[in-house]
Parts: C-alpha cells; structure tokens; sequence
C-alpha cells in the first residue's frame, strides 16, 4: 500500500469522526507531499470538507517531504514529526504549523 493509499483511508476514517473535522474546520489550505520515491499528492482542506488528490498542487500552503517508510512512521505515531523535522528527516516548506495540523489530524483518524 502507498503512503498516499494510507493517507486517503485515514481522511475516509477522519470525515466519521466529527471532533477531528471540527479541529479543521476554519482551515482552508493543501498540502503536497514530495516522497522521497518519487511519489506526489496533496490533501486539500477547504471549509471542513478534506480530499486526497494525486499530482502537484500549483501553490500549496506547505510542502511536506520524506521518504515514504518516515511518513508512515509518523502517521502510524512510531516517529515524533518535529524530531523528524529538526533532524532534518522530513522537510516542511511553507505554513509549518498548518502541516503539524494536519499531520496531528490525519494521525486521530
């Protein structure tokens, strides 16, 4: 299973649990993720309403980069993302802090 595969499950399992969409409601960003693989997607969050999408988004909030066996660790919660991040493991490029929201919302689902 690809990591965008994993990511589209946890956004099918999040839109059943409305205490994590009331968390992003209010947000309306995307945001791509460059694998290390080679492989490129986006998660869009617009009013409360999150979609998964192949391809490159023109002009993300932040873009998420790593390789696919460290995302899924930080996805299944077996990586801490900022040390991730300050290891230089996983690179964020754009809003961070949106990127740690979505990540912290995809890890509830």
């Amino acid at each position: 299973m690809t990591v965008m595969q994993r990511v589209m499950e946890m956004v099918e399992k999040m839109k059943s649990k409305p205490e994590v969409i009331s968390a992003i409601s209010g947000t309306n960003k995307s945001f791509q993720f460059d694998l290390a693989d080679g492989e490129k997607f986006y998660v869009e969050v617009s009013s409360g309403n999150v979609s998964v999408k192949e391809g490159t988004f023109a002009s993300p909030s932040a873009t998420i980069q790593a390789s696919p066996e460290l995302l899924g660790e930080v996805l299944d919660g077996k990586t801490d993302p900022v040390r991730a991040f300050m290891s230089g493991k996983l690179k964020v490029k754009g809003d961070i802090f949106a990127a740690q929201k979505i990540t912290d919302a995809l890890k509830k689902a």
